[in-house]
């Protein structure tokens, strides 16, 4: 008896530590995600105020016109009601942003009883057919967040990963958004200086490198490709749910606590890249296109683990 009410007051004592910890980590990132909110608003009204000028006369002062109220971020997402993409339409609407989904489905099923699903625009688009649609979906947007990608023959993984994404970084930036992000893949370490595009699922790596190339491109500095590996969370197979966690979590924790430097092992390395939460992702891809802090180009696994 005396050793099971000693295991019992352990597992109270952790639950309230992790609850404790987790209060305060969700505290943290929400004035932290505020932060970013605010950096972005003072550079919009830096950019959009107009200078006063004084002239040369003792009382003749002219102003420029009034300056305009910073616009309310908008974010579109591309997939949006899919795994991670529905994680950052979820990290929108917690920050009370206007955000709106193009996905082929439009709001998911294991969304409908979420109430952060009411405050998401879902629109039922396709990328390959239906782009007048969801262009106008791209107007008065101040960031993009594409989390397109699929698996299949390496024709489709290409058209989907690489082309689809390139398609939509065209538009966005005719559309004049000023920041884009996408989720990507780890840049695996092989030997000889070869890469993963160069022999394993061809079509998905490389769609996704060229993707990145195009955005380094027409975005430059603006624009964040995401590289996690394994993400995990509660993925939703109709109405299956596959909890991804209780593998992920436990790996991420061990994978942690080891040297970094074997994650660049050729091939071995694989093994020691940390799972990531679908939760950081979600809030790494969004912060990327609100705070003009976050460096542009690649984002490693180590840096969204941070969000």
């Amino acid at each position: 008896l005396d050793h099971k009410e000693r295991l019992a007051k352990m597992s109270v004592s952790y639950w309230r530590y992790q609850s404790a910890y987790t209060c305060s980590r969700a505290l943290w990132q929400r004035e932290a995600r505020e932060e970013a909110c605010a950096r972005w608003a003072s550079t919009t009204t830096t950019a959009t105020s107009a200078p006063a000028t004084a002239s040369s006369g003792p009382t003749t002062v002219s102003t420029g016109p009034p300056s305009e109220a910073p616009r309310d971020p908008k974010v579109v997402v591309f997939g949006g009601s899919g795994f991670v993409g529905s994680a950052v339409c979820q990290a929108a609407v917690d920050l009370g942003l206007k955000v709106t989904s193009v996905s082929r489905g439009g709001r998911p099923s294991f969304a409908s009883g979420a109430d952060w699903a009411s405050g998401v625009e879902w629109l039922r688009s396709d990328v390959e057919n239906d782009e007048g649609q969801w262009r106008e979906a791209l107007e008065g947007a101040t960031g993009v967040v594409s989390t397109l990608g699929a698996f299949g023959s390496n024709k489709f993984m290409y058209k989907v990963c690489g082309l689809y994404n390139i398609k939509v970084l065209h538009a966005a930036k005719e559309a004049g958004v000023e920041r884009f992000s996408f989720i990507s893949v780890h840049d695996f370490a092989f030997p000889g200086g070869w890469q993963a595009e160069n022999f394993l699922l061809r079509g998905y790596f490389q769609g996704k490198r060229d993707a990145e190339a195009e955005m380094a491109k027409l975005f430059h500095e603006r624009g964040v490709a995401l590289r996690p590996g394994f993400v995990y969370g509660t993925r939703h197979a109709g109405n299956v749910n596959i909890p991804l966690g209780m593998i992920g979590a436990p790996m991420e924790a061990v994978i942690n606590r080891l040297p970094r430097g074997l994650a660049t092992i050729p091939i071995v390395g694989c093994a020691f890249v940390p799972p990531v939460r679908v939760e950081s992702v979600g809030k790494a891809a969004l912060m990327a296109v609100l705070d003009p802090e976050v460096a542009g180009g690649p984002m490693n696994v180590w840096d969204i683990q941070k969000y």
